[in-house]
């Protein structure tokens, strides 16, 4: 996947789901949304992730 931000990805499945919305979207292309949506929810999950326990460690190493 390429590397995009998280604002990025986030506003890129903002327009994904108003193009599912449509009631003329396609079945084809529903399904290639709907992939495309899973790959951008995973990659904002990891971040959240990642920054989540960024922030742990640099409030632990505060607190020491």
């Amino acid at each position: 996947m390429e590397e995009i931000t998280y604002t990025q990805a986030v506003n890129e499945l903002e327009e994904l789901v108003k193009k599912m919305q449509d009631p003329n979207c396609s079945i084809d292309n529903l399904s290639q949304y709907t992939k495309r949506c899973k790959e951008l929810l995973d990659l904002c999950r990891q971040r959240l992730t990642a920054t989540d326990e960024e922030l742990k460690r640099i409030l632990d190493d505060m607190t020491d």
